[in-house]
């Protein structure tokens, strides 16, 4: 059985919400790529970015899609892999290229420069280096390379600098988290927040989004400030690193807001080595986070988990995007999302821990383990 058969054969088990999958199936594009209804954007957060029926977008002509990290070292970015890599799979016509950045710019831009040479027709770009990768972005638009940038801005102009960017609302996540922390505390303590790289601007757009929160809960003090972040380089053996140092700088810390759970889990063994008791903690899911609050909660009451999806599966429209463009073809589906919490403990929506995957994988995508593991290479 080939990879591709393999694949649309896992495509039923990945479509749990039948009843909205029929919908969306309903609205898909025609054969000539127009969407009479497309999907809207809860119906695509319901069935993590998935559309049932033909990928009629994948249009015809054989193309070179180039999928581009700039960093691509952890969980996440496998997982953001696979789901790209895995609806692009859909296309027969489509080749892929992968590049991964290892967080080195120089390495980025030039990835993105090779993929063009190497005659990449479309390109799905996370910019996890921000605006630092503009100009490689817009090198490559000049060349005729149609450019989806997703999962982090990178500033320019949508349509003139790349075809579109597609994302979550950063700022909203972080209101919700913000919002949650502050009823977690009956609004007042510390909070430490741990984000990504330095300068990064999925993290800045977070912080931001905390400050406005908790300007309305003076009690509240956000001990790494209202303008930066303690960083991590979304690294979960440097956020074990940098959470015990400030355990032992901060005799109080009272509540821990993250960007990713991979690395919340780490901030937990460092609460747990330093002998502190577990605080509520908003961030990411993560498989991992949601077996460690199965393990921890008993002992442990003041742990309290609130997290919002990993978003991964926004790979799988910044593809159709991508693929949709090079050939020609529109694609009016929703570009931005407002994603509330995924999970919550307080509201009876204990983080989950599925022991069919491994521990960094993020159930809220959808995906087999056998997807999973195949396409995140």
């Amino acid at each position: 059985m080939t990879d591709r058969q393999q694949f649309t054969r896992l495509i039923p088990k990945a479509l749990p919400l039948l009843a909205v999958a029929a919908t969306v199936g309903a609205v898909a594009t025609t054969a000539l790529g127009a969407a009479s209804a497309p999907p809207t954007t809860k119906q695509l957060i319901a069935t993590a970015g998935q559309v049932a029926g033909a990928p009629t977008w994948c249009g015809t002509k054989p193309i070179t899609l180039g999928i581009a990290d700039a960093y691509g070292t952890n969980g996440w970015s496998a997982a953001s892999r696979a789901l790209i890599r895995s609806e692009a799979a859909r296309c027969k016509n489509v080749k892929q290229i992968v590049t991964i950045g290892n967080g080195d710019l120089q390495k980025s831009l030039g990835d993105i420069n090779n993929l063009v040479s190497q005659g990449a027709n479309a390109i799905a770009v996370v910019a996890s280096l921000g605006p630092a990768e503009l100009p490689a972005i817009k090198s490559a638009t000049a060349a005729g390379t149609k450019v989806v940038v997703w999962a982090a801005p990178v500033g320019g102009t949508v349509g003139t600098d790349y075809v579109s960017y597609i994302d979550w609302d950063s700022g909203y996540a972080a209101t919700k988290k913000a919002e949650w922390m502050a009823k977690a505390l009956h609004g007042q303590g510390n909070v430490v927040f741990l984000g990504g790289p330095a300068g990064n601007p999925v993290s800045l757009g977070e912080v931001a989004g905390f400050a406005k929160v908790f300007a309305k809960h003076p009690k509240i003090k956000l001990l790494t400030g209202t303008k930066d972040f303690a960083v991590t380089n979304w690294d979960p053996a440097l956020a074990q690193k940098v959470m015990a140092a400030m355990l032992a700088k901060y005799p109080k810390i009272d509540g821990v807001l993250m960007e990713d759970g991979q690395g919340a889990v780490s901030a937990i063994r460092a609460f747990k080595t330093a002998g502190r008791p577990l605080v509520p903690i908003a961030t990411l899911e993560a498989n991992a986070l949601g077996c460690a609050y199965t393990q921890y909660k008993p002992a442990n009451p003041g742990l309290q988990i609130a997290t919002v999806s990993a978003r991964n599966w926004l790979g799988r429209l910044a593809a159709r995007r991508a693929i949709a463009a090079a050939e020609g073809i529109p694609n009016t589906e929703p570009s931005m999302f407002k994603l509330g919490l995924y999970e919550d403990s307080m509201a009876g929506k204990a983080p989950k821990c599925d022991k069919r995957f491994g521990p960094d994988a993020f159930l809220s995508n959808q995906i087999s383990p056998a997807a999973l593991k195949e396409w995140s290479k």
